[in-house]
């Protein structure tokens, strides 16, 4: 019975605590019930309710002003870490209910197999879900607050956005079609592109991705090299290659995942590779995005430099 006496006599009411962590901070009673939404005669019933517990006054009040006693500054100097700490604690654990959201462009996922294994077993509190992001949308989702973190090709020149950790490397290749001539190259260069026609980039696709990743409108010896209708998806594209006689500029994840039987993919030189990194929003309120952005970077390994093309 003493410790069931002792319990409820030192029970804390959060809500009591919360009113009057504030009221210390804002030092009036209106501002305080407007902070916590709620009434102010509400603010000054749970202040009143945690002087009767405690037995004495924590707060002087005057018509003019609000100031905390020796003991309400002696109870906030022991009570504020607390219920700081408890307000970080129904964060996290909000946050862990809510899971961490990874986007990643489809032959680029396997980038985050290391990260999201070593985050999955570090936090199985959490849950990761994946989305796949489309080439017309790359940070649609991230800017609608869908995902709270994503792989993306540099470079990132996006407003709001931190730029992570590099976490890929890859090499350049061109899917063409097997029937054509050329498909069993060793390597094609960019200026042969202007002898073929190559799928161009969709006009949703951010600028800056475009010009990195894409073949320029003309080869570096000045040639302009023709562009056909851009494709929106990875099959769209493989499809455009197989039947349409189209080539289109890729990296060594494309056929990883993306194949074709009758598509080749061959060395292409001349582009300069393409670099995955990963980004989050700079405002994002996420406490595990730059951990998993840790783990991705100690999992980061060097692009595969066999040839791929024999594999295709």
């Amino acid at each position: 019975m003493l410790i069931d006496d002792s319990f409820r006599e030192n029970r804390v009411d959060p809500a009591e605590l919360e009113a009057f962590v504030v009221l210390a901070e804002e030092l009036h009673f209106g501002r305080t019930a407007a902070r916590l939404g709620m009434s102010q005669p509400r603010v000054s019933q749970l202040i009143r309710s945690l002087e009767r517990r405690i037995g004495r006054r924590l707060v002087e009040r005057t018509s003019r002003r609000v100031t905390l006693n020796p003991l309400g500054e002696h109870l906030l100097a022991r009570a504020r870490p607390a219920f700081e700490e408890l307000q970080r604690a129904f964060a996290e654990t909000r946050t862990a209910a809510r899971g961490l959201r990874v986007g990643f462009l489809g032959p680029y996922g396997a980038t985050l197999d290391g990260a999201l294994a070593g985050f999955r077993a570090r936090h199985p509190e959490c849950p990761v879900t994946l989305t796949q992001l489309q080439w017309t949308d790359i940070y649609g989702p991230l800017r609608r607050g869908e995902i709270d973190i994503q792989i993306c090709l540099a470079p990132v020149e996006q407003l709001g956005v931190t730029i992570g950790p590099e976490v890929g490397v890859f090499p350049r290749l061109l899917a063409i079609a097997r029937s054509h001539p050329w498909s069993t190259r060793a390597s094609i260069d960019i200026e042969d592109l202007a002898e073929l026609r190559v799928i161009g980039p969709h006009p949703d696709v951010p600028p800056e991705f475009a010009r990195r990743f894409w073949p320029p409108a003309t080869t570096p010896g000045g040639r302009p090299i023709p562009r056909v209708a851009p494709a929106r998806t990875e099959p769209e594209m493989l499809t455009a290659v197989a039947h349409n006689n189209a080539v289109f500029a890729t990296t060594s994840a494309m056929p990883t995942y993306f194949t074709h039987p009758e598509v080749a993919f061959v060395p292409l030189t001349g582009l300069p590779e393409a670099r995955v990194r990963l980004v989050w929003r700079t405002d994002t309120d996420h406490p595990k995005v730059a951990e998993f952005a840790a783990l991705a970077l100690d999992h980061a390994a060097p692009a595969p430099v066999a040839d791929i093309r024999q594999r295709a």
